[in-house]
């Protein structure tokens, strides 16, 4: 886990609140847009990251408000300055760390994210992992020709976490124990 260092409290009025703010901030922000294969609501995403994290035990509201968060700054008009203002510094760092701002052909794109999750807080891990979860699923089922594209670059992400948490990522809740 981050620092549990106290935030002011015009940040984060409640640790539980966080949450709830952080998931109406995220659908105000993602407005109208959908799931590409699912043509779903796009906070069905996030709800279920947010439950994948619940189901392995992960319940700290800074992780779970950042999981609501995570797409929000790479993919709305919203910045990591608005994630800072309404959610303070450990949620903002949490949700700067699974930005994918990387630029370039897809290859270096996805090398650089690489090294950057790699080097991530292990909650931010935590929350990609999550991601990565719902994600597979979705596209493992939809997008047949995709799929082993995005197989391997995740894989590639995942020895990258691994060569940084070492026996950490293998013992964390994802891979230690079942979901509920």
């Amino acid at each position: 886990m981050m620092s549990k260092g106290p935030l002011s409290t015009e940040m984060r009025p409640t640790e539980a609140g966080s949450v709830g703010r952080a998931r109406a901030f995220a659908i105000r922000a993602h407005g109208a847009r959908i799931r590409k294969y699912s043509e779903q609501p796009y906070v069905v995403h996030l709800d279920s990251v947010v439950r994948i994290l619940q189901s392995f035990g992960i319940e700290a509201p800074s992780v779970l408000a950042a999981a609501y968060l995570h797409d929000t700054v790479e993919d709305t008009e919203a910045s990591i300055a608005d994630i800072f203002t309404a959610f303070g510094e450990e949620i903002a760092e949490l949700v700067y760390w699974l930005i994918d701002a990387e630029q370039g052909r897809r290859k270096i794109r996805k090398m650089m994210s690489a090294w950057r999750l790699g080097r991530a807080p292990f909650d931010a891990k935590l929350i990609k992992l999550a991601d990565f979860i719902d994600n597979t699923e979705d596209i493992c089922r939809h997008d047949r020709h995709f799929a082993p594209v995005y197989l391997r670059e995740k894989v590639k992400i995942l020895a990258m976490m691994a060569r940084f948490e070492g026996q950490r990522l293998a013992i964390c809740p994802f891979s230690s124990r079942r979901a509920a």
